[in-house]
């Protein structure tokens, strides 16, 4: 599992008070690209080696709200062979599970415009954070 800390934005929240639903998928966003950087190489061909995301899902438990300090835990849910799932768990200060996710994630060579087998290095990486849902 990696952790992402997610700084709020007042532009994140609605009349509601609480972060709209839409703002979650950035703070995914932020928490998969912090689990990639963080483990892949600098030198990394994001071009060759690319990913797409074929499918967002979320399970809103409990409202975020704009004082409320959130991480984003990311865990490694399915490898296939040419795509994954990640999975995405957003906390709160006090350990309580805000909000649940998964993105079904392709390999893409951007470069031949054609999926790919998931490259190895990233097979490695997937696998070492792989957790029951």
């Amino acid at each position: 599992m990696i952790s992402t800390k997610i700084q709020l934005r007042f532009a994140d929240v609605d009349m509601g008070g609480h972060v709209h639903n839409a703002a979650y998928l950035h703070y995914f966003e932020s928490a998969r690209i912090q689990f990639f950087i963080g483990t892949l190489s600098p030198s990394w061909d994001w071009k060759k080696n690319g990913f797409i995301v074929k499918k967002n899902t979320i399970e809103y438990h409990v409202p975020v709200y704009l004082t409320d300090q959130i991480r984003v835990d990311v865990n490694c849910t399915h490898i296939g062979e040419k795509s994954f799932t990640l999975s995405y768990e957003v906390f709160d200060q006090n350990n309580l599970k805000k909000t649940y996710g998964e993105s079904v994630i392709v390999c893409f060579d951007y470069i031949q415009s054609k999926t790919i087998a998931i490259p190895s290095e990233v097979k490695a990486i997937l696998e070492q954070h792989v957790a029951n849902k």
